[in-house]
Order: structure tokens, then sequence, then C-alpha cells
């Protein structure tokens, strides 16, 4: 068994689940629900979740907070990094690359 500070937590933040057959019959409704109510929709496969719908917008937050997650791990375990402060100037840099 993992120590606790290790185990992963799960937090059941879909409310909605789908077939994959089903999203398929109802794709536009699916992405607008997930648009508009910023929850993800999920679509199983064999009535297992497989992938998610998700605003883009709550993704680029999801990306920023996996970011600063990173970041203070980094700082907690010696590591330099690059200052909270500029964190988001970094962010939209490397965001820049990737367009690139």
């Amino acid at each position: 068994m993992m120590p606790p500070s290790m185990q992963s937590v799960h937090f059941e933040v879909v409310d909605d689940s789908y077939s994959l057959t089903s999203a398929r019959a109802h794709l536009g409704e699916l992405v607008s629900r997930a648009r508009y109510s910023h929850r993800p929709v999920a679509i199983t496969e064999h009535g297992k979740p497989s992938v998610a719908i998700i605003n883009i917008d709550d993704l680029a937050d999801l990306e920023d907070r996996a970011a600063q997650a990173a970041h203070y791990a980094a700082r907690l375990a010696g590591h330099s990094g690059v200052p909270l402060a500029e964190l988001d100037a970094a962010l939209d840099r490397m965001d820049a690359d990737d367009a690139r």
C-alpha cells in the first residue's frame, strides 16, 4: 500500500455521463452543455469513463493549476524555478512557443 502522501485522490466532478453511442448521436448538445455549464461531460466505453468533454477555458485553468502545483513541488524539493510572481508570464511564453 502506498503511503498516504502518495495515494491518488479521485473526486467525482462529472455529473453527466453518456455511452459512446449516445454521445455520437447528441454530440452538439453535449458540447453545448459542457461549454455553458462549466461541468465536464464523461463519455463511457463498456460502462467505464473513457474521455470527457470540457469547456476550453476550464481546461486552460486546469493546465495553469497543474503548472503552479509543479512549480510549488519543485520549490519544495529544493529546485530553482520561475519565481511565482513571474509564473503567469512564463506560462504565456510557453503557450506562445507551443503555438509556433
